[in-house]
């Protein structure tokens, strides 16, 4: 009996970190709504329903709901992954998917500044600042990506570990 109750605790322990997992990211996504969903709707939306929808996750994670909605997780978890996978590749269109370009000055605003010390029309940049994330080779792995990844792993952990004690 002690060992029925000892597996369901590391079971709970093991959902409810998955849980974070999706939790985390689907926080991650919501974070970056407002600055996307000016510059093109289509991906706005996606971060939008996409982070609601990881947050929500937590609920059939920790409840345990069954193998359908565990592999609903796995898979849109994994689209967002390959999404992401396929825009560091350039394989993504680009512009609004709303019909509208990116552009949003009008064709007629001056697009070059030239005062002082600025050259060409561009503003002086600084160096670029570190990022934050996991380096694979040449792709770096923001730790949005990392969050998205370990709940894939986790929750296929989970579910093998769920199968097992039934």
């Amino acid at each position: 009996m002690s060992q029925t109750i000892s597996k369901d605790r590391k079971i709970l322990i093991f959902s409810l970190i998955t849980a974070a997992t999706t939790v985390i990211a689907g926080i991650m996504h919501l974070q970056m709504v407002p600055g996307s969903i000016s510059r093109n709707t289509g991906e706005g939306i996606l971060f939008l329903v996409g982070g609601l929808m990881q947050i929500f996750w937590a609920v059939p994670v920790v409840k345990h709901w069954g193998k359908i909605w565990q592999i609903i997780g796995l898979v849109g978890t994994g689209v967002f992954v390959i999404l992401w996978y396929l825009d560091r590749l350039h394989l993504m269109p680009e512009g609004n998917i709303f019909g509208g370009g990116q552009e949003t000055q009008p064709d007629h605003a001056p697009r070059e500044f030239q005062q002082g010390n600025m050259t060409e029309g561009e503003f002086p940049r600084g160096p670029r600042p570190p990022q934050l994330g996991l380096q694979v080779g040449k792709i770096l792995f923001p730790p949005i990506e990392l969050f998205q990844i370990a709940f894939i792993g986790l929750y296929a952990c989970l579910g093998k570990m769920i199968s097992k004690r039934q």
